[in-house]
């Protein structure tokens, strides 16, 4: 296969579509198309937008209107929908869904007045760290912490984005335990999966590795827990839904009752496959304490290369046919001189193999990112995140500074 692209790299091969090429590229390793990267330019930024979809990511800052007084706390509540992205805020008074369309120039959010179904309005909570989900045009919000009382709270909301009413849903069966800093994502076109989470108990916080899929035609919960395998107890953790399999990754973990307080949960990545309603963990083989794959518990999948390590507040998103972490705070930055916040890693199941990218200039952010499909310039990975340090939203576009034609 090298030797086919060595051969007709000039003329016959560069006319092909990228996508003809990234699937023979995919009959090579790791190794052969790094040595392949160095025989010339053009195959070098082939390959590179092969793996990671970019040739040289960098960061730049997105100036965007009415992002004045943004709360820190909602940057994993957003929901691109249609080629908006919308943040409702559950405010203690006159609570707004914001709205930004990429297809306009400058941007600009513009807030919504949320009004309320008429059985909702007495029973809102105002609340923050929830977990939100979009089917079609409605955002179901679960959880979080009551503004008010700083009580943990189960309430569940529909958010219509084309009325921006919010209803209430109520009655529903099996509803999972209060909490907040956990994950909501689609699974289909009518059920929601719900993981992980900060739960309370007599005054002590600790998290859970309850999973919970919500049917939204039957107002019912069904509680996951009787699959073997399951990833550990966590809060504050990456979530995305795929080709039918929810992808888990990072987070915290506070253990009830213990003084330990909080450690980071393990860098590997846990798969929920939909269809076989099975969990399946990707680790970096080198890193665990096992002295052969005989070892390794079933569903356990060995991988090389460097992984992401323990991070939290990290961004998780689909790179062609890889999974790419971005962000986040990761335990082990031991040198920040290399500025490792830059390096966005990247998984390719199907190889089992791990790679890394620099996205220069991208700050030390907690964040979440949105695919924007935006017909203006070359940027479609936009980032939404917070500052660790100041606490405050930080908003930017990664672009590649050598894009490759087709």
């Amino acid at each position: 296969m090298s030797r086919l692209f060595s051969s007709l790299k000039n003329d016959n091969l560069s006319r092909l579509p990228n996508e003809i090429l990234y699937n023979l590229l995919d009959q090579l390793d790791d190794k052969d198309q790094q040595y392949l990267s160095l025989t010339c330019q053009w195959l070098y930024r082939l390959i590179r937008m092969h793996r990671f979809s970019a040739v040289s990511p960098a960061w730049e800052d997105a100036e965007i209107a009415g992002s004045e007084g943004l709360p820190a706390s909602c940057y994993r509540d957003g929901m691109f929908i249609n080629g908006i992205l919308y943040i409702p805020i559950l405010a203690k008074e006159g609570p707004y869904c914001l709205s930004l369309g990429f297809d306009r120039s400058p941007l600009k959010f513009v807030r919504n007045p949320i009004k309320f179904q008429h059985d909702t309005h007495g029973h809102y909570e105002p609340c923050k760290f929830a977990a939100t989900a979009a089917i079609e045009n409605l955002i179901y919000i679960f959880g979080g912490q009551n503004l008010i009382t700083g009580r943990l709270t189960n309430t569940l909301y529909e958010l219509n984005v084309n009325t921006f009413e919010l209803r209430e849903i109520q009655n529903s069966h099996m509803m999972p335990k209060p909490r907040m800093l956990h994950t909501l994502n689609f699974i289909d076109h009518y059920r929601l999966a719900l993981f992980g989470g900060r739960l309370e108990m007599d005054g002590h916080f600790y998290d859970t590795k309850e999973f919970a899929v919500y049917d939204t035609r039957k107002n019912e919960w069904t509680i996951c827990d009787g699959t073997k395998c399951t990833p550990y107890p966590r809060s504050k953790h990456s979530t995305m839904f795929t080709n039918g399999k929810l992808y888990v990754y990072g987070g915290q973990q506070i253990k009830s009752f213990s003084r330990s307080n909080r450690t980071h949960d393990d860098p590997d990545i846990w798969v929920y496959d939909a269809l076989r309603l099975e969990w399946q963990k990707f680790l970096n083989y080198e890193d665990e304490k096992f002295m052969s794959k005989i070892e390794l518990p079933e569903n356990w999948v060995p991988t090389s290369g460097a992984n992401p390590s323990r991070r939290c507040g990290a961004a998780i998103l689909p790179i062609r046919k890889h999974i790419a972490i971005l962000g986040g705070n990761e335990i082990c930055e031991s040198n920040n001189e290399n500025r490792p916040w830059e390096l966005m890693k990247i998984l390719s199941p199907k190889k089992r193999t791990w790679a890394h990218i620099r996205v220069k200039g991208m700050p030390l952010i907690d964040c979440v990112v949105f695919l924007v499909d935006r017909k203006i310039g070359t940027k479609n990975i936009f980032v939404l995140g917070k500052d660790k340090n100041e606490e405050k939203i930080v908003m930017g576009w990664i672009k590649d500074t050598n894009m490759i034609k087709n």
